[in-house]
């Protein structure tokens, strides 16, 4: 592989830039964009259809509500505590057989809803 002179090739940039997904958002009346990984902006897309509001909307009140110094930290961390909360009021089935993972793996009942039930 040539390398030219002075330069140094960052491979760990390199593979995070191509799991990052850029996209413009904007928030109260300015335009920003977002690198974002899928999953990230999946979860968003999703929490923006159960509840029933825009991707620009959305980030205006994360941005105002949860203020944070990187507005991509405040955008992940919003995603978690929506997920937690919603977790956390989850009804979860009390039924559970030997074909259960939590039988097979002695996990609770929450953990195996989640991961049986996609």
């Amino acid at each position: 592989m040539y390398i030219e002179e002075n330069k140094e090739i960052n491979f760990e940039k390199a593979a995070m830039s191509k799991s990052l997904i850029s996209k413009n958002v904007v928030i109260g009346e300015q335009r920003t964009s977002f690198r974002l990984e899928p999953e990230m902006w999946s979860a968003l897309e999703h929490i923006c259809e159960k509840e029933g509001v825009n991707i620009h909307k959305l980030c205006t009140w994360i941005s105002d509500f949860k203020p944070r110094a990187n507005r991509t930290s405040a955008i992940r961390a919003f995603i978690i505590s929506y997920f937690r909360a919603v977790v956390d009021n989850m009804p979860f089935h009390i039924g559970h057989d030997d074909e259960c993972l939590c039988a097979q793996h002695d996990m609770g009942p929450k953990l195996c809803h989640i991961l049986r039930d996609n």
